[in-house]
């Protein structure tokens, strides 16, 4: 699928174009066959890798490990992404590239100019990627926690980026003055955040009320709470049109 041309308006993500996504293969999770295409293969290894560190971290994560989920040996990981430090990275841009993907089919649907209506697809969008790719909110925090130079170049070539674009429909409300007064970051970590990061404790929801969030309906069901509460949190009310005599 090619990626969809950016709107105006959309400049947050536009620097940094999505790959198209791939077709698992028909050989059951992580298991490349010989034959497989190149970027189907680069597709599994990284979805592997970014498991790895979601689960443990960069300094837990293991090659061989990866190298053993997808079935190759150690030796053809290094030779394709060579340290881990390369495979972090790639890891990176391969789960956001599918958020930036997600975002552009989600607006792709909707008036880009209507900022309640961009709101809640990117919400939607945001909703639905986790409950696809778990790992992205796992991978997220465990940088965070780790710190340093490694996370710091995550927040300026993913984080910040996305947190802009993500603000743009508060903006745009705000500055029509539709919007009630609060710190932006806020908003930011309930439409953003708030969508990303249960799925990282998705074990809390299947032992506290028996649900499965990565369910397609359930993570609906999740988006349409969500947008629900951010609306009625954001918007500012507006006054009854008065009635003619």
């Amino acid at each position: 699928m090619p990626d969809a041309a950016p709107r105006p308006g959309r400049t947050g993500l536009a620097h940094q174009p999505a790959k198209p996504l791939r077709s698992a293969l028909p050989r059951g999770p992580g298991r490349p066959s010989a034959a497989a295409a190149p970027e189907q293969q680069r597709s599994l290894i990284l979805d592997a890798a970014a498991a790895q560190f979601a689960r443990h971290g960069f300094a837990g994560a293991s090659l061989r490990d990866i190298a053993e989920a997808v079935g190759l040996s150690h030796a053809m990981i290094r030779h394709l992404f060579g340290a881990k430090e390369a495979l972090w990275d790639a890891a990176a841009e391969h789960l956001f590239a599918r958020m930036r993907t997600a975002m552009a089919t989600a607006l792709d649907g909707i008036d880009p100019d209507d900022p309640v209506q961009r709101m809640a697809a990117q919400v939607r969008a945001s909703v639905r990627t986790a409950a696809r790719v778990p790992s992205l909110a796992g991978f997220v925090m465990q940088a965070g926690l780790a710190g340093g130079p490694r996370y710091a170049a995550l927040v300026e070539r993913h984080l910040r980026p996305l947190h802009a674009f993500a603000l743009e429909p508060y903006r745009q409300l705000a500055a029509a003055g539709q919007a009630v007064a609060i710190p932006e970051h806020f908003i930011f970590m309930v439409a953003t955040n708030a969508a990303i990061n249960p799925f990282a404790q998705a074990a809390n929801s299947r032992a506290l009320a028996g649900i499965e969030l990565t369910d397609p309906t359930v993570a609906d069901a999740y988006a349409d709470a969500l947008i629900a509460i951010l609306q009625h949190g954001v918007l500012r009310p507006q006054p009854a049109a008065e009635v003619a005599p």
